[in-house]
């Protein structure tokens, strides 16, 4: 599987051009790509606003303890993807898809070479994070050592390792690219009432 991954990176090279992109030495060279042998693309935490657990309903005076207590366990929270590192447990994701090798192409190419490499060593300013979506990268035994976090609403995203290649989303309609890529494949990339609180 590497081996035809590395294949499709190669020939991706040779129509690669631009002084400012990865070269696809740089990107097959580079952690987390150098260790994948699986990609999956996610969708979680959709029915969440924000990072804080779905507010407990307004409980009336007819309401015995019994009752209470079920509603307290039943209680919603949003995950944390960095729970699933080393492991296949994807419990609390909504949506994912395994890409094929077309698509790890096609998302590679997306990731490292829409915008190039950072130019006058610029990073994205701090803003409000909280991810919805995810690309997962597996290692030979089908356990996920890497994560890169998207958030499409303030068009942020960060690794959960300080190892991984830099991705440049600072080029205009790169987070509309990726999104996309994730869209066309039937994933949610937003909150499931954010075109109502848009509007």
């Amino acid at each position: 599987m590497k081996k035809i991954f590395i294949l499709f990176l190669l020939t991706f090279s040779l129509v690669s051009f631009g002084q400012k992109k990865f070269s696809m030495n740089e990107i097959m060279n580079s952690y987390p790509v150098n260790k994948t042998n699986k990609v999956k693309i996610v969708s979680y935490n959709t029915d969440f606003v924000s990072e804080f657990p779905i507010p407990l309903p307004p409980i009336g005076k007819n309401i015995d303890s019994v009752m209470i207590k079920k509603i307290i366990a039943e209680r919603k929270f949003p995950i944390k993807l960095e729970n699933i590192l080393g492991n296949e447990n994807l419990e609390g994701i909504g949506q994912s898809k395994t890409l094929n090798l077309k698509e790890i192409f096609e998302l590679s190419k997306l990731l490292y070479n829409t915008c190039g490499k950072f130019s006058d060593d610029s990073r994205e300013v701090s803003k409000c994070f909280f991810p919805r979506n995810a690309i997962l990268f597996y290692d030979e035994n089908d356990k996920v050592f890497e994560i890169l976090e998207i958030c499409f609403e303030c068009h942020r995203m960060q690794f959960y390792s300080k190892k991984s290649l830099e991705i440049n989303g600072m080029c205009d309609n790169f987070y509309l690219k990726l999104e996309n890529f994730y869209n066309s494949r039937e994933l949610e990339t937003k909150h499931k009432g954010y075109n109502n609180e848009t509007k």
